[in-house]
């Protein structure tokens, strides 16, 4: 006995369905922070255009290895290499850009930190680091932005003091997007995950000592 054509079609239409649901909600979700995405092609004045950063560095000198070494043995080259970034302020370099304030977030222009990677031209990855802090109300508006579809990974983590030698177990939280993003403009996807502790180390810059980061990476055709 033959089914009827109407349920026929329509189960045709529920599988066809299914098969496009991770598309159609991949291409939902963006691969931007601020309108900056992965995939784009900006010149370094242009990232920090549209960051609303007027003033910046091109090739920083920095300090040289001599003059950072109290500060690595005291905090680690990570962590100090951090307050060195504070010190020379937003900077571009050949194949990175770093803005360690004067980009916010939400209604109450929470202060982040932002690093965006390139090559060729071609933004890689986009990294904004904020306090520890802030974690549920970031999150909060990620979910909004990127979709609420994550997988999410809970562990603890030891946060050491650097200069002290002293741990701290702390929760952590990992979350990555299930469905990814797309540039609607260049058809590159993305890999989107956050972190609520960035790093093993206590940090020292104004954004506080627990930080966390949310990541954007381009996916590679690269193969």
């Amino acid at each position: 006995m033959m089914a009827p054509l109407n349920f026929v079609i329509g189960v045709a239409a529920l599988a066809f369905g299914l098969l496009l649901a991770p598309l159609t909600a991949r291409g939902e979700i963006p691969c931007d922070f601020k309108g900056v995405s992965v995939g784009d092609k900006l010149a370094p004045a242009e990232i920090m255009a549209k960051f609303g950063i007027t003033k910046y560095v091109t090739d920083p000198q920095g300090a040289s290895f001599e003059e950072m070494k109290s500060l690595y043995e005291k905090y680690s080259i990570a962590v100090a290499g951090e307050l060195e970034d504070w010190k020379i302020g937003s900077y571009c370099k050949a194949t990175h850009c770093q803005i360690p304030y004067g980009v916010t977030v939400g209604n109450n222009n929470l202060p982040v930190k932002v690093f965006v990677s390139f090559h060729s031209g071609i933004i890689t990855e986009i990294d904004v680091n904020f306090s520890h802090t802030m974690w549920d109300e970031v999150v909060s508006i990620i979910t909004k932005k990127y979709g609420t579809d994550w997988r999410r990974d809970e562990s603890v983590e030891v946060i050491t003091d650097y200069e002290t030698k002293k741990g701290e177990v702390v929760p952590r939280l990992f979350m990555e997007s299930v469905a990814g993003g797309v540039n609607r403009s260049t058809g590159d996807t993305c890999h989107l995950w956050a972190n609520s502790i960035d790093i093993i180390f206590k940090h020292h810059d104004p954004i506080g000592p627990y930080q966390s980061v949310f990541v954007i990476k381009l996916d590679s055709k690269n193969f």
